[in-house]
């Protein structure tokens, strides 16, 4: 055995002939096979980032790729010296390398987003289709800009980076919510005393509506069959015996008793024409104020002022609704800037009044316009189940001090409507960042805002949509075919128009912008990608091909194969047949 074929025998060189050898090398590749159908059905029914986090990004098929290079580079290594008959195995094994190392340097630098124009819009900037959470900055015209973000794939701790890959935040992502609301909670802390109570026309709801104190003089709340009144801390009610009044509050506000038909209003170029009140009032088909002929009542009242020039305008308010009375005008264009409006209470409908007194306790009191007033004493137990005008209901609390305080939480997925977001912890901190809305979290004793959502970055161009067309098969509404006409400017470049349709794409320094998809008639979405690792890939590809051209006709340079005996075997430049074969 020569000297440079010793280590062979060594037990590193045994490990690397086997390494390097078919037993090795056909399950491995029999694995990566497996593991890349499993990914491909993975991208296909769930999607491409799923199938990067759980196969072609993850450790293990790193590893089996990996083990695939180093069999590759040890099955050309145990070789050395190296002949002319070895070219085209070499040739192919190289290439197969490269493809592998282009393919994990693409998967880390290939770059896809969106741009979407409306006709007549422009954008320089692309959306990238990724999930992102990012950390945020103002800028100088008053919006955010990320200054450091990572990929969310799953739950778990993340490390976000700025854009030379240093470490700026780590924080841990404990889930992540496909859609999620606002929804309004109701805490007993206010530092200012506000009296509300939760209340549900059904006992077995454990949540209902929160309905907040009411001033003496305010209209009650309408609440189903009667009206509701939650008095005060401290103040005691009684049904009221009068109506409420109809007045008229001039520009500043200040209230003035409303004069009768024929009347001048306060002294101005404007005349009181028309006064008509109502019992039972409602809207008919045609937006006209009406008067029903039973029922339950619901006062209100029509006013028409008219100027001097003859401009008239028509007010309607309703008692109930007194804050927001109807105005319109009848005919000409001036404006009175008075508002018609109800003050003080009137038992026109049932009331119910639930009250508190000093010391905490809860009672209430149901007076009806045709009744005798009921009262209600709480038992000191929640909820406190009662039965009004023949009907159940239930106080679920009684707060005296109690605050509004909205909170996210998740919810089911509702189609195109979700606003997705990230739970996020640090430091013993916790936020729920949702989708495109900055929200503060302390990271390591530093004040940062986070924000989840897309991560835009800023194209060498400045593209504008012209024009959009789309043409539909016949008979149908299906799209045949789309393109864009854009108005292209690079930087430092002189605008220049583009026709972007299938297959088609526009091309600029490594940037390619594809025909997409639209909304609607008159909105195209545009894909635009950049992959540094394309040209290496075509290279590389077309490295394999002459390898493997060379291994199959060309005799002289790819001469059987290493671990396959030749069945006949003959000399090659001058080597004698017993030597011909490739053993290890």
């Amino acid at each position: 055995m020569s000297t440079r074929s010793s280590w062979k025998s060594t037990p590193y060189g045994q490990v690397a002939m086997y390494i390097g050898g078919v037993k090795f090398a056909v399950p491995a590749l029999t694995l990566a096979a497996i593991a890349m159908i499993w990914g491909t059905w993975i991208d296909s029914t769930v999607g491409r980032d799923i199938a990067f986090e759980r196969v072609y990004g993850a450790f293990w098929f790193v590893a089996l790729m990996a083990l695939i290079c180093a069999s590759l580079i040890l099955s050309v290594a145990v070789r050395y010296p190296w002949r002319k008959k070895h070219i085209g195995f070499i040739i192919v094994h190289a290439s197969l390398v490269s493809l592998i190392a282009i393919g994990f340097y693409t998967m880390r630098t290939k770059i896809e987003g969106r741009i979407i124009l409306q006709e007549g819009s422009q954008e320089r900037s692309m959306q990238l289709d990724k999930q992102w959470l990012q950390v945020v900055e103002h800028t100088s015209d008053g919006g955010w800009a990320p200054k450091a973000a990572e990929v969310v794939t799953a739950a778990g701790e993340i490390a976000l980076r700025d854009n030379t890959r240093a470490e700026v935040a780590r924080v841990t992502i404990t889930d992540i919510w496909e859609n999620c609301e606002e929804v309004l909670r109701v805490l007993n802390d206010s530092p200012e005393p506000m009296r509300a109570i939760e209340i549900v026309t059904d006992p077995a709801q454990t949540t209902g509506d929160w309905v907040p104190q009411i001033e003496a003089g305010e209209p009650a709340f309408a609440f189903g069959a009667f009206a509701l009144r939650v008095v005060p801390t401290g103040q005691s009610w009684a049904a009221p015996t009068g109506s409420a009044e109809l007045v008229i509050l001039d520009s500043a506000k200040q209230q003035q008793t409303l004069p009768a038909p024929g009347e001048k209003l306060g002294g101005t170029a404007w005349t009181v024409t028309e006064v008509v009140r109502f019992e039972r009032a409602t809207i008919g088909r045609d937006g006209e104020i009406t008067e029903r002929p039973t029922g339950q009542a619901n006062p209100a009242a029509r006013v028409l002022l008219t100027h001097e020039d003859g401009s008239v305008e028509r007010q309607i308010v309703f008692q109930r609704f007194r804050e927001q009375p109807f105005v319109g005008q009848v005919s000409g264009a001036t404006a009175s800037g008075w508002q018609l409006t109800y003050v003080g209470e009137s038992l026109t409908e049932p009331t119910l009044a639930v009250l508190r007194d000093g010391e905490g306790r809860t009672s209430a009191i149901f007076a009806s316009p045709d009744g005798e007033p009921v009262a209600y004493e709480h038992d000191g137990v929640w909820p406190w189940n009662i039965v009004v005008g023949g009907k159940p209901l239930s106080i679920l609390q009684d707060f005296d001090r109690a605050r509004g305080s909205t909170e996210l939480q998740e919810r089911p997925a509702s189609g195109d409507s979700n606003s997705p977001a990230v739970v996020v912890e640090a430091g013993g901190a916790r936020a729920i960042c949702r989708w495109n809305s900055p929200t503060p979290l302390e990271v390591g004793g530093k004040p940062l805002m986070l924000q989840y959502g897309p991560v835009r970055i800023e194209l060498p161009f400045t593209m504008k949509l012209e024009d959009f067309r789309k043409m539909d098969y016949p008979g149908s509404e299906m799209a045949m075919a789309y393109e864009s006409d854009v108005q292209v400017t690079p930087d430092n470049g002189a605008p220049q128009a583009f026709k972007i349709h299938m297959n088609h794409p526009y091309k600029q320094d490594g940037w390619k912008v594809y025909q997409s998809g639209f909304l609607g008639e008159d909105v195209t979405v545009l894909q635009v990608t950049r992959d540094p690792g394309l040209v290496p890939m075509y290279l590389a590809c077309t490295s394999l091909c002459i390898g493997i051209l060379v291994t199959f006709y060309s005799r002289s340079l790819s001469w059987g194969h290493p671990d396959i005996p030749v069945p006949f075997p003959q000399s090659v430049e001058g080597e004698s047949p017993a030597n011909s074969g490739h053993q290890h």
